[in-house]
């Protein structure tokens, strides 16, 4: 099973990928790559000519590509199945897996439905950065027309908050739910929550300099 579902994992993340860096060359921005890594992976994307609104749209391409992915998992669950979905569902039982090369499939396609499913929600509606749901965030505050140091601002904390309860239920559902998953969560907040950090701190540095030269041209 994980020899097959290692390379769809990762064909998911890179078509995730792919939809930032399509976007992004719509709109007139440079694509540098992809880089791929433990946790996920990121696209190398530059500015758009469209300004925020652009920033926007690239951030939501990356998760809009789960939609056509989890109805292609759902057409090949129901071809492997006859068509029979009452034993859809995120479960599943060893023996299925060797009862026939049609129930492997079956279960291969509906844990990539659900794959895709947890990686579009945690991407588009946790508000945190450096998620997708975060950048949607910030280019949101940018076109209502906050200023770029208090979009750091409340995003960076906003984020902070966010991946320490993420990373609270991740150890949580760890040690008392016995859930692999748990781990992959608590990195990942581990990751969002440093990312937040550091993003914070520029903003603060970015303050301190201002007021630096506010006071030297007085």
């Amino acid at each position: 099973m994980l020899s097959l579902y290692g390379p769809v994992l990762l064909l998911t993340i890179v078509l995730h990928e792919l939809g930032h860096c399509w976007m992004t060359k719509k709109l007139g921005g440079d694509v540098g790559g992809i880089v791929l890594w433990p946790l996920g992976g990121f696209a190398l994307v530059g500015p758009t000519d469209c300004g925020a609104s652009g920033d926007f749209r690239v951030a939501l391409a990356g998760p809009l590509t789960h939609i056509p992915q989890m109805a292609f998992w759902v057409v090949m669950f129901a071809a492997f199945t006859g068509g029979d979905f009452s034993q859809f569902s995120m479960s599943y039982y060893l023996d299925e897996l060797s009862d026939s090369a049609a129930s492997f499939f079956a279960v291969l396609s509906q844990q990539a439905f659900w794959t895709n499913l947890f990686i579009l929600a945690f991407n588009l509606l946790v508000p945190a950065y450096p998620l997708d749901g975060g950048r949607c965030f910030a280019a949101f505050l940018i076109m209502r027309g906050y200023r770029m140091e208090k979009v750091a601002l409340i995003v960076s904390v906003t984020a902070m908050v966010l991946s320490g309860g993420l990373m609270l239920f991740g150890m949580i559902s760890f040690i008392f739910m016995h859930s692999p998953n748990g781990i992959f969560m608590a990195l990942v907040s581990a990751y969002i929550f440093s990312s937040s950090m550091n993003l914070f701190n520029m903003q603060k540095e970015g303050i301190q300099r201002m007021v630096k030269c506010q006071s030297i041209t007085r």
